[in-house]
């Protein structure tokens, strides 16, 4: 008599015949898609329970991608590989699209991924990837019929609503997004990305307040919560700065992110747009880049950096005075631009990093000109509106200290009617 067939917690079959490798695998993936720092050890307790199963190995690169252990993801992937050629057709499909997002070829894997969800619908890992490939590309229309198309495939759980309520506030819903956001959090506490949902509409609605006393609880609610949880904090210091506590932003960003620096791309990016962000609002931080422009000056030129990371190099050796080593960085980010000299690159990340060169040597004129054509297509850096907002917030403030009265007050116009932070509101009532 044949083996009955063993299906993940979301109806897909596996080829294995051990139903405690499913059930780790099962345990691995909600960890994944929950943000868990303990995703990579799931994944490897699913592979050790059967070697054969070829999507843990699979998520187990995945996993190691995220912490940023590259080596280590593209053995874990060549392995995925090898153990898929006795796997179902979803699976080595599966496997193929995870292992070309970790070998950084991007433009495949999402080809493979777009495919992938077409036929299975039901492949959450794919989907959540899928999902993130086009955040990075700033396709959030592309993202928000992906998580419509999945909620009705997934309405008892949080994930797919905690995804749908972060994009729709990315477009703007944020009375939904901030329903859906709670739901899911109910729902499901340790749900990082509703979590994060829940931060995104909160601030988007100036609801800074809100946001101030109900974050922390939120956040120490994600009890199984790894790296992820330095972004979430990042989020409550704009609150704090958002509603005009300054001093408060300040401390929490000193014992959060520059007590013990991270270099992870992510952690790199919160400190850096803080110290900004700061710098924007005319607080003396020049003692406090040093740290941050270590560490790009360390890690300028990696083949995983996405291209929304290279601004904020920028910033940090800019800000920290490096002058020698954010022109080189420039260089290094010119030669990545293709032989036709259109695309991302060329056209948003080297003029945005030449903008951002101009606003730190104290050149306003010359940051406008650099940033004001840029402003329908930052966007296309991906990243959060949140996360944007300090370049866009760059060109205002180069527009006030240009003494540009009418320019400054036409873009503050449009940025305080989005969302009205304290700095901005009392900017306008300031001097040009």
């Amino acid at each position: 008599m044949s083996q009955p067939m063993l299906r993940d917690q979301f109806g897909q079959s596996l080829t294995t015949t051990s139903p405690v490798a499913v059930e780790a695998y099962d345990r691995a993936v909600t960890s994944f898609l929950e943000w868990s720092a303990s995703s990579v050890e799931r994944f490897q307790a699913a592979t050790a329970e059967d070697p054969q199963l070829a999507v843990a190995h699979a998520g187990l690169a995945v996993g190691l991608f995220m912490d940023e252990r590259f080596a280590e993801a593209r053995a874990a992937a060549q392995t995925a590989r090898v153990v898929s050629a006795a796997a179902s057709e979803r699976e080595r499909a599966h496997v193929e699209a995870l292992a070309l997002f970790v070998e950084v070829r991007i433009p495949a894997a999402e080809a493979r991924m777009r495919e992938h969800v077409r036929r299975y619908p039901r492949d959450l890992m794919i989907a959540q990837r899928l999902y993130f490939v086009w955040f990075f590309q700033g396709l959030f229309h592309e993202m928000r019929d992906l998580t419509g198309a999945l909620m009705p495939l997934f309405d008892t759980e949080s994930t797919v609503p905690g995804l749908h309520a972060f994009v729709l506030e990315e477009l703007g819903d944020c009375d939904t997004a901030l329903r859906l956001a709670e739901a899911a959090v109910r729902r499901n506490p340790e749900d990082t990305w509703a979590v994060h949902a829940l931060a995104h509409a909160l601030y988007e609605m100036a609801s800074f307040d809100s946001g101030a006393e109900r974050m922390p609880g939120a956040i120490d609610g994600c009890t199984r919560i790894g790296w992820y949880r330095n972004h979430l904090l990042w989020h409550v210091v704009l609150m704090h700065l958002g509603r005009g506590d300054y001093d408060r932003a300040s401390a929490l960003t000193h014992t959060v992110f520059e007590h013990e620096p991270s270099p992870l791309q992510l952690d790199m990016r919160n400190s850096v747009s803080l110290l900004w962000r700061f710098a924007l609002c005319g607080m003396d931080v020049a003692a406090r880049w040093a740290p941050f422009a270590e560490m790009a000056r360390l890690n300028m030129d990696r083949p995983e950096d996405l291209p929304f990371h290279h601004p904020h190099l920028a910033m940090a050796l800019a800000g920290g005075g490096d002058w020698a080593t954010a022109e080189r960085h420039l260089q290094i980010v010119r030669a990545k631009i293709p032989p036709a000299g259109t695309g991302v690159i060329a056209e948003v990340v080297v003029p945005l990093i030449q903008g951002l060169h101009a606003f730190a040597a104290g050149d306003w004129v010359d940051t406008i000109r650099r940033i004001e054509p840029l402003r329908p297509r930052i966007v296309e850096l991906g990243g959060s509106r949140a996360q944007r907002d300090v370049f866009h917030d760059t060109l205002l403030e180069a527009c006030f200290r240009a003494g540009d009265g009418e320019r400054a007050h036409r873009l503050l116009a449009e940025r305080v009617a989005r969302r009205p932070d304290h700095y901005w509101l009392n900017r306008r009532l300031a001097p040009v």
